[in-house]
């Protein structure tokens, strides 16, 4: 008897003892894995300027983060521009190599930066960027908005540069922002937008949830990748967006910089 009710005591305290530490971990765990779980509601869009189609877009006065504030965001080591995603392994794409052979996935350059949102503490707070406003890097012209499904919308705007040299000479002086994986969206083709403006928000992706965001001197992604490359290859050209990533076979024209795109 008394060998039972100590053995009862034992498992009075620790239960007592593990109630204690669910109580004091939960915040934690809430705020650092769970509370992307349930998405916050949308916020408050603020009036559109007037819709007046198609201007010659402003000149780009200068450029802003497309999340804000600027220091609530940030990209994983694996998402930033130029770099390998190891964690998508050898998951199918457009790219071919020069035998006709798939690509793995982890082998190919992110051609933007995926923006997560972080917490007080700078570690990524996951799903914590659902429905947060999306901004206008710099004043421009909506060129592109497309559904892209499961993905979510993909927005592009294009903003003109000051007279100076030009970044190519099928471009001239404009660069394009990018912006994939967003909803709601406030703008349409053809509409001016200032520095600033909120014209969408973070696709609700659960955990995942995040902003792909490019810079680029290119407006039409659909002959991206000459005769000859790995794209050309595949299946990669024939979508005005682009795909997000850059391969091929001579590492010369294998990363973002030699098509186009631009470090964010």
């Amino acid at each position: 008897m008394q060998r039972e009710s100590g053995c009862r005591r034992v498992l009075v305290v620790m239960f007592i003892a593990m109630g204690v530490i669910c109580l004091t971990a939960a915040p934690y765990v809430w705020n650092r894995y769970l509370s992307g779980l349930i998405p916050p509601p949308l916020p408050s869009f603020p009036p559109a300027p007037p819709y007046t189609p198609w201007p010659t877009p402003p000149v780009a006065a200068g450029f802003d983060f497309p999340l804000l504030p600027a220091a609530s965001y940030g990209p994983l080591p694996n998402t930033r521009y130029g770099v390998h995603n190891p964690a998508f392994g050898d998951r199918s794409n457009c790219f071919r190599d020069a035998g006709g052979g798939g690509v793995p996935f982890s082998q190919l350059y992110h051609a933007g930066i995926d923006l997560f949102a972080l917490d007080g503490a700078g570690q990524t707070a996951w799903g914590g960027a659902t429905h947060d406003p999306v901004h206008a890097v710099a004043d421009g012209v909506v060129i592109y908005t497309l559904d892209a499904g499961a993905d979510g919308y993909i927005i592009i705007v294009e903003h003109r540069l000051a007279a100076g040299p030009a970044l190519s000479e099928a471009e001239g002086s404009a660069v394009y922002s990018v912006y994939w994986h967003v909803s709601s969206v406030q703008v349409r083709e053809g509409q001016p937008v200032a520095r600033g403006q909120i014209i969408a928000v973070v696709y609700d992706q659960g955990f995942n949830s995040h902003l792909h965001w490019e810079m680029r001197a290119f407006r039409d992604g659909s002959n991206l990748f000459p005769a000859g490359t790995a794209g050309a290859r595949g299946t990669c050209n024939g979508h005005f967006a682009g795909v997000g990533y850059t391969w091929d076979d001579d590492p010369a024209r294998a990363a973002p910089d030699y098509y186009g795109y631009l470090d964010p």
